[in-house]
């Protein structure tokens, strides 16, 4: 412990919404970190349960937390940015409400991080009341250390309470896009200025419950109200129509985005983004052969997150003939 007697400033940005279930636990474990060198930065987006009383009681024992509540709801991506923004820390560790932190986390990300943006741990699944699932996230995506935006272009499984990213990286990725996730938009910005290293050993306890925003592998979480809808067939079949056409034009957005952020000297990459962009923007047979083609040639870095054989890889790329990603 004496490497780390004069170690830099980490802050820990903990945002949080009627989250008061599993709040203490977790908080339990950012208070026990090894790390000597931690802030704590908690922004509630206005929570109507106990949370923020949770934090206060927490913050009143803990001189090194600082509580914040949003006046309006500022959705999870904007409150993130907001607690970054307010964090004063060399590094920014993001944290979510429900989770529970092996007590050597921070530690060994800042002695593993060197010259990299990012840095990111593998996770291992738990249920409800912590209890062992049996697998890991690695078990079902393929983590490794990323250093080409592509491979962060279509497919991202980079999960926010993993990360631990330099303010140089905040900074650069400032302001967050609502219609990107921050830890994607975070982690496609670390593969232009630097990389991203990733340590492989579960340091989080990754709770799956009922109330997660997204589940394990990305794919977000249907809302029991949304199980519930009320309404006719023909208004059903309007709302799935409208919701896709919603989510192709946020895969359009996203690809374009993409495309700008990366810098002219990227010259491959810029030249397979602008590609892409061209070929999401119709469904006509032109631009449906030609994804079919991008994904073909580009596979590796394109599909590096899934965990597929080749042949389910080549299946994927001729799917794009009537889909997007």
């Amino acid at each position: 412990m004496n490497k780390l007697e004069s170690a830099p400033l980490v802050s820990i940005v903990l945002t949080t919404y009627n989250g008061q279930t599993f709040l203490g636990q977790q908080l339990d474990s950012l208070f026990q970190q090894t790390y000597p060198e931690i802030e704590i930065i908690a922004v509630d987006d206005g929570s109507r349960d106990h949370t923020v009383s949770i934090l206060q009681e927490y913050a009143a024992r803990h001189p090194n937390m600082k509580v914040f509540v949003n006046e309006t709801n500022l959705g999870f991506i904007k409150n993130f940015e907001k607690g970054c923004r307010l964090s004063s820390g060399n590094w920014i560790a993001l944290c979510d409400q429900d989770d529970y932190w092996s007590p050597e986390k921070i530690e060994k990300m800042v002695g593993q991080i060197g010259d990299h943006p990012m840095i990111y741990h593998d996770s291992r699944l738990c249920g409800e009341d912590l209890q062992d699932l049996g697998r890991n996230i690695s078990d079902i995506v393929n983590f490794s250390s990323f250093d080409n935006c592509l491979q962060l272009s279509v497919f991202c499984r980079m999960y926010g309470h993993a990360l631990l990213i330099t303010r140089s990286l905040f900074n650069k990725a400032y302001p967050f896009l609502t219609i990107i996730p921050h830890d994607w938009w975070l982690s496609y910005m670390a593969t232009l200025h630097g990389g991203i290293k990733f340590l492989p050993e579960p340091l989080v306890l990754y709770r799956q419950h009922v109330a997660n925003v997204y589940g394990v592998v990305g794919g977000k979480r249907k809302r029991e109200e949304g199980e519930t809808r009320k309404g006719n067939a023909k208004s059903k079949r309007e709302e799935r129509r409208e919701k896709k056409r919603k989510e192709v034009d946020a895969i359009r957005s996203r690809i374009r985005i993409f495309y700008e952020a990366c810098p002219e000297d990227y010259e491959k990459e810029k030249r397979v983004l602008a590609a892409l962009d061209r070929s999401y923007r119709d469904f006509s047979l032109v631009n449906d052969i030609r994804r079919v083609v991008i994904f073909l040639r580009h596979y590796k870095l394109l599909l590096t997150v899934k965990k597929y054989s080749l042949f389910r890889k080549y299946l994927f790329c001729l799917k794009m003939f009537v889909k997007i990603k």
